[in-house]
């Protein structure tokens, strides 16, 4: 029979090795999409906002569809951020007064620099919408785009 520290640093482990399985297993559903969607080899499918479409208004509105789609997910993401590291910083400073240990410290500190690292990319792909509104090009596709908006994401769910 193990011992309760030695049961605890078990489950302890066996609960970051499911976090990260979970990260991979949301990693290969993505990927699998990816594949699905655009087809082997790509990684980044691009899509021209120069192509001919049925009429310009109706081109026009679909992008701002996309944008309107595209700066939600965005804010969504930054949202939740925000309130999870309200939310740590409450546990970790105004919580109560009850001594934590250093492990629980320690992943909460971890957490917070994740939510941050999330925070820079939904702040750097929010920058690359207002550059694609600048421009009048609106590709979601864009590597511009989606790089920093699934770091967003990845880093959030890590």
């Amino acid at each position: 029979m193990p011992e309760p520290t030695q049961r605890s640093r078990l489950a302890r482990m066996g609960f970051y090795f499911a976090v990260v399985l979970a990260v991979l297993i949301v990693w290969q559903i993505q990927r699998y999409m990816n594949l699905k969607s655009f087809g082997p080899g790509v990684i980044i499918a691009s899509s021209s906002s120069s192509t001919p479409r049925a009429s310009d208004q109706m081109g026009l509105q679909w992008d701002q569809m996309g944008l309107q789609v595209v700066s939600e997910k965005d804010s969504l993401l930054t949202t939740r951020g925000t309130a999870m590291m309200g939310a740590l910083g409450f546990l970790l400073v105004g919580g109560p007064r009850t001594r934590t240990r250093p492990r629980h410290q320690w992943s909460a500190f971890v957490s917070a620099l994740c939510v941050g690292v999330s925070l820079y990319f939904g702040y750097v792909s929010h920058l690359h919408v207002l550059w694609m509104i600048k421009s009048q090009t609106f590709d979601p596709y864009s590597a511009l785009y989606l790089l920093p908006s699934q770091g967003q994401f990845y880093a959030l769910l890590f």
